[in-house]
């Protein structure tokens, strides 16, 4: 006969393992062979002649709370002072908007990729990610080349 007394009492307590498998990580679907920052959602894209390279930048959506730290013409002006020779084989310029749990796990102002893979062509790119201005934005004390 059930008896409620003799009950486990370890149940959905961390003795009994729970909150023990959950942590937080970035997914990397099987079938996808592309990185998290290289998935792009919903974009458009338009190419430019700077000092007579042509740079494709690569606008994805953002969200409404989501502010870029510089806009285009910033980048272009940027670019213009640069030596062309130092240009090398860089051709895409990506703001792109991270998920939210990327934001967490991952935050960065941008990236700089030397393989980045963009409608099946490999480029070097430079990706500025989109960040929201009202939540904090804090490092750890002590820092990876990641970071």
């Amino acid at each position: 006969m059930w008896n409620p007394i003799k009950r486990n009492r370890n149940i959905g307590t961390s003795k009994q393992g729970h909150g023990q498998n959950n942590k937080l990580t970035i997914t990397q679907p099987y079938v996808v062979s592309k990185s998290f920052y290289e998935r792009l959602a919903t974009y458009h894209k338009f190419e430019k002649i700077i000092n007579g390279h042509v740079f494709t930048f690569v606008i994805e959506a953002t969200r409404k709370s989501c502010y870029h730290a510089c806009s285009i013409n910033d980048v272009e002006k940027m670019i213009e002072n640069i030596p062309v020779s130092d240009y090398g084989e860089l051709k895409l310029i990506v703001f792109r908007q991270p998920k939210r749990k990327e934001e967490i796990l991952s935050p960065v102002w941008g990236r700089l990729i030397y393989y980045y893979e963009f409608e099946d062509n490999y480029f070097p790119a430079i990706i500025i990610e989109a960040v929201d201005y009202s939540r904090k934005f804090t490092w750890n004390r002590r820092k990876t080349q990641e970071d």
